[in-house]
């Protein structure tokens, strides 16, 4: 006798459910597709469907089980190193993908990681392998600057700048450089630590660093093209563009060349007479390109050295060398002096109270209080 289909009245839904997911349940299904009689298609499909545990009972989906337990395993792994780079009673106030510049020895890159805005400490942790990146106490910032310059993307983007006590900095690309800088003010505020206000902002490069003079800040840099006059095969000289870094310090304007390590181009404060961009041609597919001229005094009369670089930034450098040339001609106001060690300008109870925010100078008066 065959077996007869029955409909249990008092099955819903739920039962059902918990039947497939306990024993499972196995489709067996031919299908023939036929137009006007003529078979086409055929279909066969063999499925099973229940719950894991009764699949891994008979063997099926061992594998795939296998790969994500370990995957998952890994991934706790990974949390508990996070974990285990704070200190206890630590609290995180901000986490967001950021990278850090490393430029130490021959190796300069940006290193990605997590950065970590705690109730103690900024710090960039990287997971794999695990290593705490960059890390700076509170105690030991004096100054924040966020720039707004070209990625390798060719887009703007915010990079923030630690400026520690020591005279190192650190310099970070987080995805929000506005919020994490927020965050580390309210933190410091907190803490009844001060900050700098305006500070500058030194070379990251340490070889151009080492061009810097007692009591140099940088107030500006960035990558600039410069046209130089170097000597050339079957003639005397040739005008060639070079790649390096333009630096506006509160002492001078100088080019350093990359490639020879070496100040390349420089003129004082008191020799800038003029600066300007125009449209030039650069030489062979090069039309038509914004070109930064920087007429300047020296011995031989006036001279003018031409930069290029992102056109976004050539706009900042015009704005930021016509302000120099204007500072110097206009008198100082009444309440305002110059630093004694590095001749920057500032008001005059600031410089009494808080010290040189370039050099670091502190008065006498100020020294012995501390």
């Amino acid at each position: 006798m065959g077996l007869q289909p029955t409909a249990a009245t008092d099955c819903g839904v739920t039962d059902l459910l918990e039947r497939i997911l306990d024993k499972g349940l196995v489709l067996n299904l031919d299908l023939l597709i036929s137009l006007a009689g003529v078979p086409l298609l055929g279909v066969n499909l063999r499925a099973a469907l229940a719950g894991m545990e009764t699949m891994l009972k008979y063997g099926v989906l061992t594998d795939w089980d296998e790969k994500t337990r370990d995957w998952a395993r890994k991934e706790r792994e990974k949390s508990r190193k996070v974990r285990g780079f704070l200190v206890d009673g630590e609290e995180v106030l901000v986490k967001m993908f950021g990278s850090h510049w490393y430029s130490r020895g021959i190796y300069r890159n940006w290193r990605p990681g997590h950065l970590y805005v705690t109730d103690r400490r900024v710090l960039l942790w990287r997971a794999e392998p695990a290593e705490v990146l960059m890390e700076a106490p509170y105690q030991l910032i004096k100054g924040l600057a966020v720039e707004r310059k070209m990625n390798i993307a060719k887009k703007e983007t915010d990079y923030l700048y630690l400026l520690l006590k020591d005279g190192e900095v650190a310099q970070l690309h987080p995805t929000d450089a506005s919020v994490v800088k927020e965050a580390i003010e309210k933190r410091m505020e907190a803490l009844e630590l001060k900050l700098e206000e305006k500070p500058t902002i030194p070379p990251v490069d340490e070889d151009a660093a080492k061009v810097l003079t007692p009591g140099e800040g940088v107030t500006r840099c960035g990558k600039m093209w410069h046209l130089m006059t170097l000597p050339s095969p079957g003639r005397t000289t040739s005008d060639q563009w070079k790649p390096g870094h333009l630096y506006l310090t509160n002492k001078r304007l100088y080019w350093y060349y990359n490639f020879d390590g070496r100040v390349a181009w420089e003129t004082r404060h008191d020799s800038l007479v003029h600066a300007t961009i125009q449209l030039k041609d650069q030489g062979g597919m090069l039309k038509k390109k914004q070109v930064l001229d920087v007429l300047y005094k020296n011995e031989a009369g006036n001279k003018v050295a031409c930069f290029s670089g992102i056109p976004v930034e050539m706009k900042d450098w015009e704005d930021a060398l016509s302000d120099v040339i204007r500072q110097r001609s206009e008198p100082l106001p009444e309440d305002w002096e110059s630093c004694p060690q590095c001749g920057e300008k500032a008001p005059r109870e600031k410089l009494l109270k808080e010290g040189c925010s370039v050099c670091g100078w502190i008065s006498p008066r100020l020294r012995r209080k501390v």
